[in-house]
């Protein structure tokens, strides 16, 4: 996580750490941009009725302005950190074309405990959701996208799911 302005450090006699943060997320110092890049994945099935541009341009999703905060605790047993950022965004073709714009919802969050002190990591998990909403001349367009993951202290995932739906009206 970048320093980012309106940030505000605390430590605790237990040696632990906390930070807040709050940013435009449009703001490049806020490094949110882009939020989703395309084309999708394989994996992810764009509707017939969506423009092709969806599943074959190089088209970015950036926040332009909103609201977000930070927030990390870091002590003996791990750090677990997360944020939220919330505004308007834009979908953009590779040539420069914005072809929707509308609202951008972000969530992350993740969490790594100390290893026992062997050469292990430590355990942890992490996940995300993205949800936009938008118009332009070819209608509307909705983007859900969730994910998480865990994995064991030798860093192996024992859990990997990615869900993402698209919509177009």
């Amino acid at each position: 996580m970048a320093l980012l302005p309106s940030t505000a450090f605390a430590k605790t006699s237990n040696s632990a750490s906390h930070v807040t943060a709050h940013c435009d997320p449009g703001d490049a110092a806020c490094n949110l941009n882009p939020a989703l890049t395309g084309p999708p994945p394989p994996f992810v099935t764009i509707p017939s009725n969506c423009p092709s541009l969806i599943s074959t341009d190089s088209w970015t999703l950036d926040f332009v302005s909103g609201n977000s905060v930070f927030h990390g605790t870091d002590n003996k047993n791990g750090s677990w950190d997360g944020g939220t950022a919330e505004g308007q965004a834009v979908f953009t073709t590779s040539d420069g074309t914005v072809q929707y714009a509308g609202h951008l919802q972000q969530w992350f969050g993740e969490g790594q405990n100390t290893p026992d002190g062997s050469n292990q990591i430590g355990q942890g998990e992490n996940g995300f959701t993205t949800n936009f909403k938008g118009s332009g001349t070819a209608g509307h367009l909705s983007i859900q996208a969730s994910g998480h993951m865990t994995f064991n202290n030798s860093g192996t995932p024992t859990a990997n799911t990615t869900n993402v739906k698209v919509t177009c009206s």
